[in-house]
């Protein structure tokens, strides 16, 4: 907790600095964009953090990790706040430049479900559930759309992430697993894999025996979502819909824990001290520091 108390108190001057273009006497930290989508019939935002770099070089002349980050209205300015923090203020070269493609939300439960469902975690019925299941849409138009357009207006280098929580950790599931040539780098923050009766999970156990992740990396971070007073040893044991997620995600663990020797490079932590809503900020701060762990020991 003294870790996250630290990190939010190190971010209010961030969201400052992080601000580096003045227009009409307002602070700027990224742009909006947008492209028509004949997958999605629909025109779509998207939000897009560039560093100081970008904006003072061709964008040819260097190439920058891309980061695709879903729920963007949510987590925009935590993430580009922490990668600003720690790749250009004060000579901080703790994690690389990087570019941030911030996909906002229309229809949440339509773009981030793979099928569609109707029932929750617990086991009710949610009629609002009832549009889901356009979760493959929306991966088409990532890939044939989305990169393609940012890859004309940038200079991608070959890291490229994902980062989503929720129903937008389901959606970094589904797209390692059935699309894993789209991305090398993943990140799930508090997957909701229950969802269909545990449909992708079983088929991500599947996958994790029968394919190969060769220069994949996944990190996936854990809400503390039980009653309280219950230990996660427990929380396997336990058959209430209380529990119904965070099972759904500690058996996801427990078969990426056992897997065979697939080439995937794996990390998991479970935040004792946070919530489903609070875990994204803390979550997105180790992922990182997971994936480039060594990049500033590169430099020297």
């Amino acid at each position: 907790m003294k870790t996250l108390q630290f990190l939010c108190l190190l971010l209010i001057p961030v969201f400052t600095a992080n601000a580096q273009t003045i227009e009409n006497n307002e602070l700027v930290i990224g742009k909006v964009d947008s492209i028509h989508s004949k997958i999605l019939n629909a025109n779509r935002k998207i939000w897009i953090y560039l560093p100081a770099s970008a904006r003072k070089t061709p964008y040819k002349k260097q190439h920058y990790p891309i980061i695709y980050l879903l729920d963007a209205e949510s987590h925009f300015s935590s993430l580009t706040g922490m990668i600003q923090q720690f790749s250009e203020v004060n000579g901080n070269k703790v994690f690389p430049e990087a570019i941030v493609i911030g996909i906002p939300n229309v229809n949440r439960s339509l773009d981030l479900t793979p099928t569609n469902a109707l029932t929750g975690p617990d086991g009710r019925t949610y009629p609002s559930f009832k549009n889901s299941g356009g979760g493959e849409k929306f991966q088409a138009f990532i890939e044939k759309e989305l990169m393609p357009h940012i890859d004309s207006l940038y200079a991608p280098s070959n890291h490229k992430t994902i980062i989503g929580h929720s129903f937008g950790g389901l959606t970094v599931m589904n797209i390692m697993v059935h699309h894993p040539n789209l991305f090398n780098r993943y990140v799930a923050i508090d997957p909701s894999m229950w969802w269909d009766s545990r449909k992708l999970l079983n088929e991500t156990k599947v996958a994790l025996k029968d394919k190969k992740f060769d220069g994949k990396y996944l990190f996936v971070g854990v809400a503390n979502t039980m009653p309280p007073g219950m230990t996660t040893t427990q929380a396997v044991k336990d058959t209430s819909g209380t529990t119904g997620h965070i099972r759904a995600i500690l058996s996801l663990n427990e078969a990426l824990q056992n897997r065979t020797a697939n080439g995937l490079s794996y990390d998991y932590k479970f935040y004792q001290n946070d919530d489903h809503g609070s875990v994204p900020l803390i979550a997105e701060y180790d992922a990182l520091h997971w994936l480039y762990k060594g990049y500033k020991k590169q430099l020297n």
